[in-house]
């Protein structure tokens, strides 16, 4: 996903994306008629970190932990959770009580059973101040939750128990119809109180001092080496249903180093890079993947030109966003329709997906004609006939690009507009965002799961994450609706939702621009990949070497 900030996912523009390297023999590399051996090579773009659900904070060490390890459900194509651990969940008529009996062969690698504990310790663990997780935040929904994680309560007053030794029960602060995708995640993941007592602060630091129940363990990561595999899992709960009997891995920085691998067949995926992106987009093998992330600009609305709601509809209306995701980005992103993107939800009533239900034409699609009319208004407002725009962005490639083909949109067609462009590291970027020092920052947005709140959420008067400082009520009062009194009827739930993202894009409080997304190519012997539609995050328990 994703360098993991809150933080998790405010981000340059650029797209960080998964993909994978590794040296052995190619898939391809077998004799006639001998079956395929069932062996993969893969690479990262950066290292493994941790392989401890409490404390990974990026998206490699999250993928790999994704493969090794299983919690209570998994996340199918279609972004919907189904059970993986757990094998039968009652919830309570008021949305607040979850019932969840486990199966009892699951098992960790040293031998002993997964248990009912397993969850409740590891997700005490991870609240415990002293374990310092960064994703905290996300257990919020769970009784006690928030005072543990500031210290006020002990970790042991959390809302979740174990009943028996294959059954949690789960309690909530308030209904969240989105609940069991967040158990999904890696952050709710088992972990064996024993491995934990066992290796003490060295836990999940390297394969030997980790212990594993899912469809592959790994082997051979030291900590900080840059290669590692992961091998079949004999005592995962399913594993006949685990083809692939070796996943290798190796980082890989360069793009075109990873690119030229695969071409000599020393690779079955790479992620591909700008004229890459050209050069294969008719190649069999290629693949789009979402990466449940929206671009956008956001506004400082206490700078009193940014502040000007005509002047940044006029921004948003002369973004020609079809032009920038085919011949800026050139990597599969699309022009996005509303502060959000594609397999967040579906209408529970004509199945029609919420960007469309949600898109606002006024304020989003390219028309130069009322661009310029607002600009113009704009400019009497303001009293200025001559206005200076700056854009803070990161100084990546795809950020300086972008900001780049933004100002010559605007400088080409506003008289009288200078747009500057300051670039920095991203770190630095943040940094000034979070002070209040901009006018218009070029970011991003990633989502931890397919739910349109996890965009939203972000402009809420009382968001952390809501550095322009936009104030609506009326946006305030829809999102309290969504996970409020309207929270148990999807109906309902969904029309808040239309409704507040529909008041953000007439305010402009962002100017959405794309839906990111990345291209890839998979060896075509190589099958049974689950993709996931929203994210893009790939899944290997079933895929085999045909």
């Amino acid at each position: 996903m994703r360098i993991f900030t809150n933080k998790k996912a405010l981000l340059i523009a650029g797209i960080i994306l998964i993909g994978g390297v590794s040296f052995g023999i190619h898939a391809n590399s077998k004799q006639a008629d001998a079956a395929p051996a069932q062996k993969i090579n893969l690479y990262e773009a950066t290292n493994l970190t941790s392989l401890d659900a409490s404390k990974i904070t990026d998206a490699v060490s999250s993928s790999q932990l994704g493969q090794v390890d299983e919690g209570l459900y998994r996340l199918n194509k279609d972004s919907k959770p189904v059970n993986a651990l757990a094998t039968k969940t009652t919830i309570s008529k008021n949305g607040k009580i979850y019932t969840i009996n486990l199966r009892h062969n699951g098992r960790w690698s040293d031998g002993k059973k997964v248990t009912a504990h397993d969850f409740v310790y590891s997700w005490e663990r991870t609240l415990n101040p002293k374990t310092k997780s960064e994703f905290t935040y996300l257990f919020a929904s769970i009784k006690n939750a928030n005072a543990i994680m500031i210290g006020k309560k002990a970790p042991r007053t959390l809302g979740v128990k174990a009943t028996n030794k294959y059954q949690l029960k789960i309690t909530l602060s308030k209904p969240v119809p989105y609940f069991k995708k967040l158990l999904a995640g890696t952050t709710f993941y088992p972990i064996s109180q024993k491995a934990v007592e066992k290796y003490g602060n060295k836990y999940g630091t390297s394969a030997k001092k980790t212990v594993y129940n899912g469809p592959f363990v790994l082997k051979g990561w030291n900590g900080t080496n840059d290669n590692w595999k992961l091998t079949k899992n004999p005592t995962y709960r399913d594993h006949k249903i685990v083809n692939l009997k070796e996943i290798n891995y190796q980082v890989i920085k360069e793009s075109s180093t990873a690119y030229n691998l695969y071409q000599s067949h020393k690779l079955d995926m790479v992620t591909l890079a700008g004229e890459q992106n050209t050069q294969n987009k008719n190649n069999p093998e290629l693949k789009t993947l979402s990466s449940g992330r929206v671009g956008f600009i956001q506004y400082n609305e206490k700078d009193k030109t940014a502040s000007n709601k005509d002047l940044r509809t006029a921004i948003s209306l002369a973004i020609n966003r079809q032009q920038l995701a085919t011949k800026i980005l050139e990597n599969g992103s699309t022009a996005v329709k509303t502060f959000g993107v594609r397999n967040m939800l579906k209408n529970p009533q004509t199945g029609k997906d919420f960007v469309d239900d949600a898109h606002t034409p006024k304020t989003m699609d390219y028309n130069i004609a009322k661009a310029k009319t607002l600009y113009q208004t704009a400019q009497k407002q303001l009293g200025k006939k001559q206005l200076t725009l700056t854009i803070t962005c990161a100084n990546d490639d795809t950020s300086q690009h972008t900001a780049d083909f933004i100002q010559g949109q605007l400088m080409n067609q506003f008289k009288g507009l200078k747009v500057n462009i300051r670039t920095m590291p991203f770190p630095s970027m943040l940094t000034k965002v979070s002070q209040g020092d901009f006018q218009l920052n070029l970011t991003s947005w990633g989502m931890d799961f397919a739910d349109p709140t996890q965009a939203l959420t972000i402009l809420t008067s009382d968001s952390n994450s809501n550095m322009g400082h936009y104030q609506s009520g009326t946006y305030d009062a829809a999102m309290n609706a969504a996970d409020g009194k309207d929270a148990m009827n999807d109906s309902a739930r969904y029309q808040d939702l239309v409704k507040a993202a529909k008041t953000a894009t007439n305010d402009q409080a962002v100017t959405p621009l794309y839906e990111s997304r990345s291209r890839m190519l998979v060896n075509s012997d190589l099958h049974g990949v689950v993709y996931n539609k929203f994210s893009g995050a790939l899944d290997f328990r079933t895929a085999f070497v045909k």
